[in-house]
């Protein structure tokens, strides 16, 4: 049977299987004001929504921003929010999205989903920014030993946003207790149905490796972590997803090989993501040069893993680690094991505000000097932001707040390039460098 006529059965049987709607009196759901507003200062009068409530609200206009009428579950014994399907049909004007989550976390600021003018994310002409409709540098092909991969049709430079989408879904990460698990499949599915079809479609045609639940199996194995009004969500972007497996044609514009995990001695990843809690978006960001018929790809995994946690977080997400590190002969892995167990203790040691912790510049610079060789030997430098940022703290600490302030902008930029301009790591570096540069003088 083909991958259509198996997601043409689904959407038949999940329709079927939708119970009815409650019935709904009608409720005003305009409250307070909304407590900032990234969308720029022409918003600055509109407010936020009350929670939506699924036993009294009915109007569309009850329902705004979403386009279809939230279905809720409530948890049993009423203990905790409810958990809902809130679905916007044309977000960005560009497809459907789908949040799963409670009533009082979608409220939090509606313009999150509304329309913005997208100067006002403040991140305007830092880097170059492709509309989601271009065409991508890469194409997809099967790549021999791997199935199917992006493979770069031109030069991409480091730095350089290869691809950014919205997410298809959003998911509480950790919805109340009392929500079982035959609640939380059903309005996974009541959500899923009021997609437009190109969406289910989409989402459907995605890899699986779970078994069980399809679309359970979907949202497990192709998630990012996402923020949505400050809460965690688990993302779904089905152009930075893994493509379908099984013979079903795969629909992602960009295929992450699981093979890819950082490798020292070749770097098998080329590219890292970034996700914007103010836009939604993930973006797909070159981490180094990229030439033409070049594989494009990024870690499942955390950059400074030793070995075995490596392989056991790759084989959560259903495959085995077989980059070049992970097929190194044992003494290599062994000596990459020690190095990146010698910097969590480097970082320890920098974090520790006890007596025991480092008080003198001349012992930070040893320690820092240290990192800096693990870093550049294991190819770990899309984190070293966060490390600069304990770097700075520790100069902080023995009274060096000049050498402070210069790892704070250290900090500061490798932030912004890696982890993105409006992340909470970013915004943490910035107010770390504003302390320390009024100090410092730097």
């Amino acid at each position: 049977m083909s991958a259509s006529s198996k997601f043409d059965i689904l959407a038949v049987l999940l329709t079927m299987a939708a119970f009815s709607s409650t019935a709904l009196a009608s409720n005003s759901n305009v409250g307070n004001q909304c407590a900032w507003n990234p969308s720029g200062p022409l918003g600055l009068l509109g407010q936020c929504r009350a929670a939506y409530n699924p036993t009294t609200a009915s109007r569309a206009s009850n329902w705004g921003p979403w386009t279809q009428r939230p279905v809720c579950v409530g948890p049993k014994a009423n203990r905790g929010p409810a958990y809902c399907a809130f679905v916007k049909e044309d977000f960005r004007g560009e497809a459907g999205l789908l949040v799963l989550t409670s009533p009082e976390i979608a409220a939090g600021d509606d313009s999150f989903v509304e329309d913005f003018d997208p100067r006002w994310t403040g991140d305007t002409g830092r880097r170059p920014r492709p509309a989601a409709s271009d065409a991508p540098p890469f194409e997809v092909r099967e790549i021999p030993g791997k199935g199917l991969g992006a493979v770069a049709t031109a030069a991409i430079r480091a730095g350089d946003v290869v691809l950014r989408e919205h997410p298809a879904l959003l998911q509480l990460a950790e919805p109340a207790e009392a929500l079982d698990r035959t609640q939380a499949i059903w309005v996974l599915e009541e959500g899923f149905v009021r997609l437009p079809r190109r969406d289910q479609q989409r989402i459907f045609d995605l890899s699986r490796s779970t078994g069980g639940h399809v679309l359970e199996d979907i949202v497990r194995t192709n998630t990012f972590g996402a923020t949505f009004n400050d809460v965690a969500h688990f993302g779904l972007f089905p152009r930075v997803a893994v493509g379908g497996k099984g013979g079903a044609a795969p629909v992602a514009a960009l295929s992450i090989p699981a093979e890819s995990v950082v490798a020292p001695q070749d770097r098998d990843w080329s590219a890292i993501t970034r996700y914007s809690p103010r836009t939604l978006e993930l973006e797909v960001v070159a981490y180094k040069n990229i030439q033409p018929g070049e594989e494009v790809s990024i870690s499942y995994s955390m950059l400074n893993m030793l070995s075995d946690d490596r392989k056991r977080t790759l084989q959560e997400w259903g495959f085995n680690c077989t980059c070049a590190l992970c097929g190194s002969p044992a003494a290599d892995i062994a000596a990459s094991d020690a190095r990146r167990a010698r910097l969590q203790q480097i970082l320890a040691r920098l974090t520790d505000e006890t007596a025991t912790g480092p008080s003198s510049a001349a012992a930070i610079g040893e320690l820092t000097a240290e990192m800096d060789g693990v870093v550049e030997r294991e190819g770990l430098a899309a984190q070293a932001g966060e490390f600069y940022g304990m770097v700075a703290r520790a100069y902080a600490r023995a009274g060096e707040a000049g050498a402070g302030a210069r790892y704070a902008r250290m900090a500061v930029e490798g932030m912004e390039r890696f982890a993105g301009y409006d992340d909470e790591r970013t915004a943490a570096a910035r107010g770390l460098l504003g302390e320390l540069g009024k100090v410092g003088g730097a």
